[in-house]
């Protein structure tokens, strides 16, 4: 009988406190920093920030950024249920919540009793304190991320549309940015507003890119060699990196090869090149960036999440 995983209480607590932790950075880095600029931005808390603004400009009704961000997410949580299955988890219902409930404390206060925090640091500069914003929210959605939560909003879209219609997530999620910030233009944003929204949006993916996989960004190096075993020798014991030698066949000659594999961090491929280079110059070598690597030599596989 195969055994099944416990589950262990205490590391649930830990991911369930850095999710909310994250949340608290993502929210502050919107609510203290962005939303006071009052510029555009994109995603799902992009889009609650600007119905917010366009329901007080033209309608005088003071409707709070995270009683948007929740009912636009439950709405798009009922859409994705009805259509694609109700296979959400419950952390992703738990981010939506405890997110959209810090929005909506921290709203009134940094909106009337506190300055912006880019003030407050001495940045009396729009552009620096955006940046510092979506710094903040991207280093909050990558500690969400990390534990396993998830914050909805054009996530939610992507999936939709990638089971109907088989556009790519990215795409979507792009495509939706450049959507949402550009139709501000019709609601009183102005051009600089919507540049500084698009700026918003790249700080913030850049960021979660970076705190998520750039510090574990690896290469994967395939060396095709006829002299695979010296080559091989020379990557274990030189450059002291773990190999795997893949049985191929050339396509053009039809003969036997073997490929040597090599996966080590962006720092030590030079390295890996130049002795490839010493072993055999007309060696035929490809890299591809990997986003993690887990095992032996690298982050211990249950670091995974």
């Amino acid at each position: 009988m195969r055994n099944t995983p416990r589950s262990n209480p205490l590391k649930t607590v830990r991911e369930y406190l850095l999710m909310t932790a994250g949340l608290l950075i993502y929210s502050f880095g919107w609510i203290a920093c962005i939303k006071p600029m009052e510029v555009a931005a994109g995603g799902g808390t992009g889009l609650s920030m600007i119905l917010s603004h366009t329901a007080a400009e033209l309608w005088g009704i003071d409707i709070r950024i995270g009683t948007v961000f929740l009912a636009i997410n439950a709405f798009l949580l009922l859409v994705s249920g009805v259509t694609v299955g109700w296979n959400f988890g419950f952390r992703t219902l738990f981010c939506i919540i405890v997110a959209s409930g810090f929005m909506s404390v921290m709203e009134p206060y940094f909106m009337t009793h506190y300055p912006p925090a880019g003030d407050v640091l001495g940045l009396d500069d729009k552009l620096l304190t955006i940046i510092l914003g979506g710094l903040l929210a991207g280093a909050g959605m990558a500690v969400c991320f990390t534990a396993g939560g998830a914050t909805g909003g054009t996530d939610i879209v992507a999936k939709i549309v990638h089971k109907y219609w088989g556009v790519a997530y990215g795409k979507v999620i792009i495509y939706s940015d450049i959507l949402i910030i550009g139709s501000t233009l019709l609601v009183g944003y102005g051009l600089a507003d919507v540049v500084y929204g698009y700026i918003v949006t790249v700080v913030v993916g850049t960021t979660v890119d970076l705190l998520m996989a750039g510090s574990q960004q690896s290469n994967q190096i395939f060396i095709v060699t006829a002299d695979y075993d010296r080559m091989a020798d020379a990557m274990l014991h030189e450059a002291d990196r773990g190999v795997t030698l893949i049985d191929a066949t050339g396509g053009y000659s039809r003969h036997d090869i073997r490929i040597v594999m090599v996966v080590c961090y962006k720092r030590d491929a030079g390295h890996i090149l130049r002795l490839a280079r010493d072993i055999d110059p007309r060696a035929f070598v490809t890299i591809a960036s990997v986003s993690g690597t887990y095992g032996e030599g690298f982050r211990k596989l249950t670091q995974l999440r």
